[in-house]
């Protein structure tokens, strides 16, 4: 079975519906099974969404794109202390 940890590493790819169907399986079985990863996966969804609707012209500020990335570090970080 899938670790906290491994739902981390293949969110991305499972949101994206790239991993085989026996991973795929396997990622839906652990979720069936964790609140918090299941909120991981709903929050990085959300995040992705809300991008992709933003308008492509809008400059970002990048001292919040640093401000975000830190951020993301810190949750991994977080993450993988699970």
């Amino acid at each position: 079975m899938l670790s906290c940890k491994d739902i981390t590493e293949h969110a991305s790819s499972y949101l994206e519906k790239e991993l085989s169907f026996t991973k795929r399986l396997s990622v839906r079985v652990h979720l069936f099974m964790c609140v918090n990863c299941r909120r991981y996966i709903e929050q990085l969804q959300t995040t992705i969404l809300s991008l992709g609707r933003m308008q492509k012209e809008e400059p970002v500020d990048p001292s919040y794109s640093n401000h975000l990335i830190e951020c993301f570090k810190k949750e991994r970080q977080n993450d993988q202390q699970l």
